[in-house]
């Protein structure tokens, strides 16, 4: 890139000591460099993926690649979850889960953060093991775990919010004594209307 303009500028300058046809000669030239280089861009430039809309649901696809930045996620995380907005879209890139998705479940099992859970055990994700709640390292080893779990084979069959609802927070379950599992599918799909919008844009593959 820094050749070709410093032979722009030798053309330019030789053409300011010439006269009138050859000036013509090399601004000629010069366009000819500028083509060259509108046709490199056009080769080597990325091609953007196309874009859909969904209605948000309850049978939406938690592989959807919804579009979002880690800012605007980060807009609305508070407690341990303020700042893990790239976190957060990187571990569902790495495990083809939807990033809106994710989060959503995030702040509704943590409380968006401040839960006692997520403050002392790191555990945004209400994740429940060996008959307790597990104490994670870090916030971010509980996102890496968590991810890899919902794109786990046992979600595999039915890949919609609802069926995960029926695995991962399903009513009338053992570890939910006060019930409060059956306000889970409305409790993310609430989250993930807020952070976007009932209409979800979608990159097609």
């Amino acid at each position: 890139m820094k050749a070709s303009w410093i032979l722009v500028f030798i053309i330019a300058a030789a053409s300011a000591t010439v006269g009138y046809s050859e000036t013509k000669k090399r601004f000629s030239l010069l366009e000819a460099f500028r083509a060259m280089a509108e046709n490199t861009k056009k080769i080597f430039a990325p091609k953007a993926s196309p874009v859909k809309t969904i209605s948000l649901s309850k049978d939406y696809n938690i592989h959807n690649h919804s579009v979002i930045a880690s800012g605007r996620l980060d807009m609305f995380f508070s407690g341990v979850l303020k700042g893990k907005g790239e976190k957060f879209l990187s571990e569902a890139r790495k495990n083809n889960i939807c990033p809106l998705f994710l989060a959503a479940i995030a702040m509704h099992e943590s409380a968006n953060g401040k839960s006692d859970f997520a403050r002392y055990r790191n555990n945004v994700f209400g994740i429940y093991l060996k008959g307790k709640y597990h104490s994670f390292e870090s916030v971010d080893e509980c996102i890496e775990y968590s991810a890899k779990l919902l794109a786990g084979r046992i979600y595999s069959k039915n890949p919609t919010i609802v069926g995960v609802q029926k695995i991962y927070c399903p009513v009338g379950a053992k570890n939910d004594p006060k019930g409060v599992n059956k306000y889970w599918l409305n409790g993310v799909l609430d989250k993930m209307k807020m952070l976007w919008g009932e209409t979800i844009y979608i990159v097609q593959a």
